[in-house]
């Protein structure tokens, strides 16, 4: 084997070694249930490394909190954020004073 060959045949060992040790989806979404423990209303897809987080929080820093708490484990490679953010809903207008029909 002439010495192209050679570096040839060993990068593809290396490349086929590396992708064989990143954790199957099944891996990662244990890893990613696991990190959004504290994060109840939260779903979690995993897909080729592809996470989706679906499901609804109370606030904005809930939903970016998530993301990035995902986006650490290992094996993740994408995060599709579809997490949506809970309205807030105003408190009802106060009610007018009644003065009793008097003047």
């Amino acid at each position: 084997m002439d010495r192209k060959s050679l570096l040839m045949t060993a990068s593809l060992l290396v490349v086929t070694g590396l992708y064989s040790c990143q954790p199957g989806d099944d891996t990662v979404k244990l890893a990613v249930i696991d990190k959004l423990n504290n994060s109840p209303g939260i779903t979690a897809q995993v897909k080729d490394g592809v996470v989706d987080l679906n499901g609804e929080v109370p606030n904005d820093s809930a939903k970016v909190a998530a993301e990035d708490a995902v986006k650490k484990v290992n094996g993740v490679k994408a995060v599709n954020n579809n997490i949506m953010v809970e309205p807030v809903i105003p408190p009802p207008p106060p009610m007018p004073e009644d003065s009793g029909g008097q003047q």
